[in-house]
């Protein structure tokens, strides 16, 4: 089953114009003008939301008016599309429990190895140096802490 390019560019248009509203629903929530020190916490949001709105807008138009012909991916295309969606998701939901620098580094590896073709050795290696790299400079140059799960923390991190 192939999804054609139309009905993605429609539901593409859709989801942002949803996003979008959700924007400016949350900025109309706070002081959307100018004070007197400033634009208030709303003002940006709102224009970001609304020229948001204006682009979702323009898409379904562009979609609707124009038809573009053939599928937008292949059954290949997408599912090499998931092997790289799939690890993402996993990392995002186990970073909460294992922090991101373990997820991280076990991240890279499985994607050095699964996507760039190199041996187990050589893709812990890069997971490993990456992150502790990563570690250095948001710990120590940056001074930013980072969330860490229990191995961390066990490892004093």
């Amino acid at each position: 089953m192939a999804v054609s390019r139309r009905t993605l560019e429609i539901a593409t248009a859709a989801t942002l114009g949803v996003f979008a509203s959700a924007v400016i629903a949350g900025s109309l929530q706070l002081d959307t003008g100018w004070g007197t020190t400033g634009p208030q916490a709303g003002y940006v949001p709102l224009r970001l939301g609304g020229l948001l709105l204006v682009v979702s807008l323009l898409i379904l138009l562009q979609s609707v008016r124009t038809a573009i012909p053939g599928s937008f991916a292949t059954r290949e295309e997408f599912g090499r599309s998931f092997s790289l969606l799939w690890p993402t998701l996993v990392m995002v939901v186990a970073m909460p429990w294992l922090g991101i620098y373990l997820t991280a580094a076990v991240y890279l590896a499985f994607m050095a190895h699964r996507h760039g073709g190199q041996g187990w050795a050589r893709a812990a290696a890069l997971g490993i140096v990456t992150t502790v790299l990563f570690f250095l400079v948001f710990e120590f140059w940056f001074g930013v802490s980072l969330a860490k799960g229990p191995i961390e923390n066990w490892l004093g991190f």
